[in-house]
């Protein structure tokens, strides 16, 4: 999705994600053993984030792909440091999922519907090796969990996007793109959140990677 924020509000949203990182509140406050710092319910936290609420590119969209019966479920701030290549992820633990459990354990991994949408809004500059989201083209045909081989940590065909075309287009692992998608600051990248597997990928960027990722659906 093309130009959703301007660059002057980017910049306004980028200042304030920084003043939240740079705080001592604790308060919706999620950190990670990979460095990973950040807010859930970010709205909530400054007045500069609230034109994201109703976005006049994004939320048409969303609207169109659920139904006007929507509402705002979580806006996440998320921030990766720079530094040196780190990941969490094992094989063991590889990370792979889809959100919104309690209804997958309720109805089935095959008969649940699309539900809800995240918009991921990267602040910064994106690169490939910025811990960009994974997604598994395809993974809405699944009738079950996605198959990851012993040993691995993605399961065949997952792609991270790309940020060398000047020209993004929207992504959603429920849609199933067939190739990575190029990225942008000003275009957030859509993506179902009840569909299987967007996880992240190992990053070493030489600046911190921010990104506001609301989440639209049916309460």
């Amino acid at each position: 999705m093309r130009n959703a924020i301007t660059p002057a509000l980017r910049d306004r949203l980028l200042t304030a994600a920084e003043k939240l990182l740079a705080s001592d509140i604790t308060q919706g406050r999620d950190r990670g053993g990979d460095g990973k710092d950040g807010f859930r319910g970010c709205l909530n936290l400054d007045r500069a984030f609230l034109p994201l609420l109703a976005n006049p590119t994004v939320l048409p969209t969303v609207v169109r792909l659920l139904s006007p019966n929507i509402a705002m479920l979580s806006a996440h701030l998320i921030a990766l440091p720079s530094g040196p290549p780190r990941t969490i992820r094992i094989p063991g633990r590889h990370g792979w999922h889809r959100d919104m459990y309690g209804v997958t354990a309720d109805l089935g991994f095959p008969h649940t519907p699309r539900m809800a949408i995240k918009a991921a809004h990267y602040l910064t500059p994106v690169t490939p090796d910025c811990g960009l989201t994974m997604f598994l083209p395809g993974s809405h045909r699944l009738a079950d969990e996605p198959v990851v081989p012993a040993g691995a940590i993605d399961p065949p065909g997952a792609v991270t996007p790309t940020s060398a075309s000047p020209e993004p287009t929207q992504s959603s692992s429920r849609t199933g793109p067939g190739t990575p998608e190029a990225l942008r600051a000003d275009a957030p990248v859509l993506g179902d959140v009840i569909r299987p597997g967007p996880c992240r990928g190992p990053y070493h960027p030489e600046a911190r990677r921010d990104a506001l990722i609301p989440s639209r659906g049916h309460a």
